[in-house]
């Protein structure tokens, strides 16, 4: 098999693994399509919070586990490739010189065990750094179970490691890759990543990776558990990617997740990380799930109609982040305006563009309120937007 075949299967298997950077009101970079029928070059915000272009890659498609979610599962019958370590600069390093990417994201399966399927990868990642010179952006997918040894050197090759715990909870883990123990094969090696982390070593941190929907958790589950990440963990990013039923798994039969169950996700990820929002404090309903029909920050606010509205030209920026239409980028130009003259008419707020058409509904201006009330208000959202019904049958 000659490199071009065998990208032809590893470029494609790498999409199994979240890399992007989503973002509310901040420019993104839009990944491009490869040639092998997939999207090998994907989004990730790099260690100054810019989104870079990434070419996405496994090392190998070769897994010695059998995870009843993953189309590369042991008991599948697929094509299977796998690189030599020289193999990636030949690859990896035409796109960089040609600037069609500016990052690397490898991966590989589980070729053989944790421990040499690691060492290979890291072997191919010490080529490029240290024979070819390579001193651009590299995040590297840690393997469950990977020793300590390895952790340490892919912290000191990589600018970011992850390790996808895939499920919220060990029982939930359970359901979907039974051969992996949570706190010996992925929780112990996140906290010894994150020891280096702390050191300096890793200058973008740590990331993880949730399926979502395959294990039958909810919304709460994986939120509960997003929150622990970054607090106890000091993970810099958790990904969220929707779980598709893929030929040949023992969950083939099963429903895919609609994808805006993916994206209300993130964006309730966004309010905690960026917007001062509790994980406590999102809407869930009964089931522990958000609503799918509205963005977690707008479903906050129609439940706490107590907090509104609130006065654009006192409000601190805690309140204002609060309001739904408005983010850290609106705000900040509120603030900045708001030395220059006060709000008095929705008129003066026109330089926030759409935005303002939902706030309108949440503030006054010099105490006159322009939105509307109530219950007309609950009415209007309550409707079930036809693009939202379209995403959740995705």
């Amino acid at each position: 098999m000659d490199l071009d075949q065998k990208l032809d299967i590893l470029a494609p298997a790498a999409r199994f693994d979240a890399c992007d950077s989503f973002s509310q009101g901040k420019r993104r970079y839009t990944p491009r399509r490869a040639a092998w029928g997939e999207s090998a070059v994907v989004a990730e915000s790099g260690p100054d919070g810019r989104s870079l272009p990434m070419f996405r890659l496994l090392m190998s498609s070769r897994c010695e586990w059998n995870c009843a979610y993953c189309p590369l599962r042991s008991g599948n019958d697929t094509p299977r490739a796998a690189l030599e370590p020289d193999d990636l600069p030949r690859v990896f390093l035409p796109r960089v010189e040609r600037g069609a990417v500016h990052g690397l994201f490898l991966s590989t399966g589980v070729d053989g065990d944790p421990a040499s399927a690691a060492g290979r990868m890291l072997d191919a990642i010490e080529v490029l750094r240290s024979r070819h010179g390579y001193a651009g952006y590299i995040h590297v997918k840690l393997l469950p179970g990977a020793p300590a040894v390895e952790i340490e050197r892919a912290a000191r090759l990589a600018d970011r490691l992850s390790l996808n715990l895939e499920a919220p909870s060990a029982p939930h883990l359970a359901h979907i890759s039974p051969e992996r123990d949570w706190q010996r094969d992925l929780i112990a090696p996140l906290v010894r990543a994150r020891d280096y982390a702390r050191s300096g070593v890793l200058k973008a941190g740590l990331a993880t990776q949730f399926v979502v929907g395959a294990a039958g958790e909810s919304d709460r589950d994986l939120l509960v558990t997003t929150a622990w990440l970054y607090r106890d963990l000091e993970l810099r990013r958790v990904y969220f990617g929707a779980f598709r039923p893929a030929v040949g798994t023992p969950l083939e039969g099963s429903d895919p997740t609609p994808f805006v169950r993916e994206q209300r996700l993130k964006e309730a990820d966004w309010l905690v990380r960026h917007y001062g929002f509790d994980q406590q404090e999102l809407p869930y309903g009964a089931d522990g799930n958000l609503p799918l029909h509205l963005d977690p920050k707008l479903a906050w606010a129609l439940a706490h109609p107590e907090y509104f509205p609130v006065e654009l030209n006192s409000a601190d920026e805690a309140a204002l982040l609060r309001v739904p239409g408005f983010g850290p980028v609106s705000v900040r130009r509120i603030l900045r305006l708001r030395r220059e003259g006060r709000f008095r008419d929705p008129a003066h707020l026109a330089a926030l563009g759409g935005a303002l058409m939902r706030a309108r509904d949440f503030i006054t201006l010099d105490g006159r309120f322009f939105g509307r009330d109530e219950r007309t208000r609950l009415l209007y959202y309550s409707r079930r937007p036809p693009v939202v019904e379209q995403l959740a049958l995705w």
